[in-house]
């Protein structure tokens, strides 16, 4: 054969595809298993270059393959008697095949009948199905169109959040300076809360030294129950008590406690037992009871017997008890 375009001969893949025949062919020809066609011979020829390259004319070439074709035809006749009995022998055996094959047939049939009734309960369903289908198919555009709204809502709904959580930060901040505001209010009240209480006991220490100077208190032997007041110490704690009664009226309860709790720390234990007494009069038992304990509870041991002492000078010993019990409740530490 010809060689290829870059001068190697060819392949035998290369010259089965230049003969048009397949591979495992062209090497059944080469092994002499089979003989080629004529014209697969005279393809090879052309290829070759012809009668003047390959030395051989067509003529030739044809009485040879009639040669061997007859040839080979001879050889093959005891190959074909022998493949006959073959055969016969197969077809025997065949026809038993067919035999059970025509029962398996009919099994066959029987079952094609049946699948042929499923086919149809099927295809009913499948009618079914198509509509649920197309149903669900509707739904589901539906809840597209729905989702879509709804992510514009959330769209929507985040700027908003955006925007309030902006808005909560500024009110934060507000908060925040609100209760500095708070505190300094508090802290300024604290103050004017102490400045109203030392204003009450200047005057009632004002009133008792005039009142030293200008006369002695009224000779009344002392007896239990005695509830005559130097008129100075019972007017700082009316200022007080009328302070305080007024606040817890006005709905002011904790300024009311933070006037009664500044005031205990600047009065005299006397005072601070008038005060209670005083309390008691004007019928602010809640007042009373809560400066009771303050004071038992804040101040040493002997401010406190001073209290108690003035308590049932005054005539309140269940105060004065009162007193000495938050006393030592803070001191062991019971309720």
């Amino acid at each position: 054969m010809a060689p290829e375009s870059d001068g190697r001969a060819p392949t035998q893949k290369q010259a089965a595809d230049r003969l048009k025949v397949s591979e495992p062919s062209l090497s059944r020809y080469l092994s002499a298993v089979y003989l080629p066609g004529i014209a697969i011979a005279k393809a090879l020829l052309a290829d070759a270059g012809g009668a003047e390259k390959a030395g051989i004319t067509e003529a030739k070439l044809e009485e040879l393959h009639s040669v061997a074709a007859f040839a080979r035809q001879c050889d093959e006749c005891v190959e074909l008697r022998s493949e006959a009995t073959v055969l016969q022998q197969q077809v025997g055996e065949r026809v038993a095949e067919a035999s059970a094959i025509r029962s398996e047939l009919d099994s066959i049939r029987t079952e094609l009948d049946s699948t042929r009734k499923e086919t149809a309960i099927l295809r009913k369903e499948s009618v079914t199905l198509r509509e649920e289908s197309v149903t669900l198919r509707k739904e589901n555009t539906a809840m597209r169109k729905e989702t879509a709204t709804l992510q514009e809502e959330t769209a929507t709904l985040r700027k908003e959040n955006t925007a309030l959580q902006e808005e909560t930060a500024n009110l934060k901040h507000g908060v925040q300076a609100l209760k500095h505001g708070v505190q300094a209010l508090k802290a300024r009240e604290g103050r004017a809360l102490k400045s109203t209480a030392r204003r009450a006991i200047r005057a009632g220490q004002r009133s008792r030294q005039t009142a030293r100077r200008d006369a002695a208190q009224l000779p009344v032997p002392p007896r239990r129950g005695d509830r005559q007041l130097s008129n100075p110490e019972k007017r700082a704690a009316l200022s007080v008590a009328l302070q305080a009664g007024a606040l817890q009226n006005g709905g002011r309860q904790d300024r009311a406690l933070s006037l009664l709790r500044h005031s205990a720390e600047v009065l005299s234990p006397a005072e601070t037992a008038t005060l209670m007494f005083v309390l008691r009069e004007s019928q602010l038992d809640d007042l009373a009871g809560t400066l009771i304990h303050i004071y038992g509870r804040d101040n040493s041991d002997p401010d406190i017997m001073q209290a108690a002492a003035r308590l049932h000078q005054h005539g309140a010993p269940d105060d004065a008890a009162a007193l000495l019990q938050a006393a030592l409740s803070t001191r062991t530490g019971r309720p």
